[in-house]
């Protein structure tokens, strides 16, 4: 009898190890399906020759910009200043819009920026704007982040930028944005364009705080 007794006891004492092996297991390493649906986006316009693309996770506001900007590029006459206009809205609509990306490496609006640029200013962003945003891979952040819902073009100048030593015709567009609810971020900013070829392209912009 004793030696079943012990016997008894040893498994159980095995099974109550498993068990707590098991739930520690799925406290620290759940499985996907477990985790919730896994945060995704696809796209659902584009601008072919231009690069630009449009999300399904985008703003309404971001698609009613886009659509403008598709109009203003379809035209057999690019109105230029009604370009550079149009891309400075999206350019904040989509960088100052946190609460749709995924994490500070998901960087918005780097599409609009001087290719040359684009790794210094994803760079930038990540060490300020970005810093501090919460994952949400699998839809499960609970952190108040910022969405644009109106950008204003205060003025459009046509001026010069110095690039690598070149001096090149540009735009000078001036904003200021407001937010569905004010978490502190910019308001304004001043944003420079250069033309390549038939696209135009950010080279520099400058916040109401500081420079990014």
């Amino acid at each position: 009898m004793r030696k079943r007794y012990k016997i008894g006891l040893i498994i159980i004492g095995i099974l109550l190890v498993v068990a707590v092996a098991f739930g520690v297991a799925k406290i620290f390493f759940p499985k996907e399906e477990e985790k919730g649906e896994v945060n995704v986006s696809s796209v659902i316009s584009n601008i072919t020759d231009y690069g630009y693309t449009l999300d399904d996770r985008d703003t309404d506001y971001m698609k009613e910009v886009f659509d403008e900007l598709e109009t203003i590029l379809s035209s057999s006459e690019i109105d230029y200043e009604a370009y550079a206009e149009a891309l400075s809205k999206l350019f904040i609509i989509d960088f100052y819009t946190l609460d749709n990306k995924i994490n500070k490496y998901d960087v918005g609006s780097l599409e609009y920026i001087l290719s040359s640029y684009i790794d210094m200013f994803r760079q930038k962003a990540m060490d300020t704007i970005y810093r501090d945003m919460l994952d949400n891979t699998y839809r499960d952040r609970v952190q108040d982040l910022p969405e644009v819902t109106n950008v204003e073009v205060v003025s459009v100048e046509d001026t010069t930028y110095t690039l690598d030593e070149e001096v090149m015709d540009a735009f000078k567009v001036e904003v200021t944005f407001e937010y569905k609810e004010d978490l502190g971020y910019d308001t304004e900013g001043t944003i420079y364009l250069i033309r390549n070829a038939n696209k135009l392209e950010i080279v520099s912009f400058t916040p109401s705080i500081e420079e990014v």
